[in-house]
């Protein structure tokens, strides 16, 4: 709670390679929520190979999608026109 996300989606990695595939999702669903792309990604790809349901992958969608619709802002899409590293979307 209150943690770093990367830190967060990281765990799930160390969880993944342990073969705790609900412990990766876990972690995975709540830095999605909080916009990380890398752990979406990964959420699709459990989905892909049977370790998460299609209910998960669109939670997880649209949990994501949230948190984008929250920090979008005409000054952000201004940026990114400018310059794409500035891009806060996948």
């Amino acid at each position: 709670m209150g943690g770093n996300v990367h830190a967060r989606h990281n765990l799930g990695v160390g969880e993944m390679q342990k073969g705790n595939m609900d412990r990766a999702l876990g972690h995975w669903m709540i830095t999605a929520k909080e916009g990380d792309s890398e752990s979406l990604k990964n959420i699709k790809l459990f989905y892909s190979n049977g370790y998460a349901t299609k209910d998960d992958y669109d939670n997880a969608l649209k949990s994501y999608q949230e948190y984008l619709d929250e920090i979008k802002s005409d000054q952000r899409d201004e940026a990114v026109i400018f310059d794409g590293k500035y891009r806060y979307f996948m």
